[in-house]
């Protein structure tokens, strides 16, 4: 199958299969600096078959643990296949995720909402909602990592507090990557039916 992107671009498609984890590595050094599990789009597997597109619900399991990423502030956002942008950013924190909820860059322009967590790393469930065209094909979701200063942070508990989408972490989708992520960051596949 191919994926059928919304200005007709043409790339594999990949999902996780049961058990598997996608892994962003840490470039140029040893590690990682996320992982991800338990896809589910609309509740359902991490491959769905839908009538139509639009807004379709994204949760998963996360672990963030890069402890080459020093101070940075880190997000990982999540996106379409062959799209300029990412569409949401789900996490947002330091090294490691869990720990709960804390403010980063406190007073300052680039305030935010984020896990700074002392301790070990925690896997935390994260969801965001995703629109998928109209025009019936394959779409590959696909997750990347960023460092801006400010993204969201879609656990549960950071879902309760309203936070602005904010869109210079948008724009890392392409960042180091003109072709966007690559078939090796699929995290699911929503296939529009005709």
């Amino acid at each position: 199958m191919t994926d059928k992107m919304s200005h007709s671009d043409v790339h594999r498609t990949t999902a996780l299969t049961p058990g598997t984890e996608m892994v962003e590595p840490y470039g140029g050094g040893t590690g990682f600096r996320f992982k991800i599990r338990n896809v589910k789009i609309d509740g359902q597997a991490d491959v769905v078959h839908v009538r139509g597109g639009g807004s379709h619900r994204v949760s998963f399991a996360l672990l963030h643990d890069c402890s080459e990423c020093g101070n940075a502030i880190n997000q990982v956002i999540v996106g379409l296949a062959g799209q300029d942008r990412a569409q949401a950013s789900v996490w947002n924190g330091k090294r490691r995720s869990g720990g709960g909820l804390k403010v980063v860059n406190a007073g300052t322009h680039v305030e935010a909402l984020a896990e700074d967590n002392p301790g070990p790393a925690e896997w935390v469930n994260v969801s965001c909602d995703l629109v998928v065209p109209d025009e019936p094909g394959v779409y590959s979701v696909r997750a990347r990592y960023a460092q801006a200063y400010q993204g969201r942070l879609m656990t549960a508990e950071g879902r309760e507090i309203l936070q602005p989408e904010y869109q210079d972490v948008l724009g890392w989708w392409k960042v180091d990557r003109p072709e966007g992520p690559g078939p090796e960051s699929a995290i699911g596949t929503i296939i529009v039916e005709a």
